[in-house]
């Protein structure tokens, strides 16, 4: 991990999505680039020493992780809340049924406090596999572990008062967490919206309000007062 440069990875993140404000503005374009990032970094993951996946325990129905305040930029949650519209009616009624029940369960909820709570993610489907897995957040993606085990007993130790320590793949958590600067920087950089939200009650809110979605990103509008209710 020591030669690869995150510095300018930033950068050219940054610069990716510093697009020129504008009435025209394409929100295609803009997600079209954050799937290009989310492949590039797969592939980049691979291609690294540390790339070799053999030791990773993560997989589906593992879920131990899943139960942490997740934050996302606008664009990512515009992202999955338009893969979210092309599903299954019945699947979009039950995640959002799902989504409202969490979300007034975690919302204001610090990472403690929604350690405690044992809230598991809405997105999870009834094996406890990702339902939103080829969206999933930059931060999700940074997230691997060795150990199905000790995923657990972190989680249970962090309650509990008691810190386990959890093997990571660190050159991919650097990675998506690098991406996600970027992304963000470069959104603000080109006056769009930038900062970022807890993906439980953006999702439910862009679910809820699916016109938006180009005047919250121009705008920068979106207010606490409206993701809460």
């Amino acid at each position: 991990m020591g030669t690869f440069d995150f510095v300018q990875l930033q950068q050219q993140t940054q610069k990716r999505f510093s697009v020129p404000e504008s009435d025209k503005l394409e929100i295609s374009l803009l997600l079209e680039e954050l799937r290009a990032i989310r492949s590039e970094a797969e592939t980049l993951i691979l291609q690294q020493q540390e790339g070799d996946r053999s030791l990773i325990a993560c997989g589906p129905g593992c879920q131990f992780c899943c139960v942490v305040n997740v934050s996302i930029t606008l664009l990512e949650g515009i992202s999955i809340a338009r893969f979210l519209r092309q599903q299954d009616a019945a699947d979009l009624s039950k995640i959002s049924s799902k989504l409202d029940q969490l979300w007034c369960d975690v919302r204001g909820l610090d990472e403690e406090e929604r350690l405690m709570s044992r809230r598991k993610c809405a997105f999870l489907d009834d094996r406890g596999c990702c339902f939103i897995y080829p969206v999933r957040p930059l931060f999700c993606r940074s997230i691997s572990s060795t150990d199905v085990e000790l995923c657990r007993a972190a989680v249970v130790g962090q309650v509990s008062g008691e810190l386990q320590p959890v093997m990571m793949h660190q050159f991919q958590l650097q990675l998506y967490k690098t991406l996600f600067i970027g992304v963000a920087d470069g959104l603000a950089q080109a006056g769009l919206e930038g900062r970022s939200f807890q993906l439980s009650g953006l999702v439910r809110y862009l679910l809820k309000h699916p016109d938006r979605d180009e005047e919250l990103l121009k705008t920068s509008s979106l207010c606490w007062d409206e993701i809460y209710p």
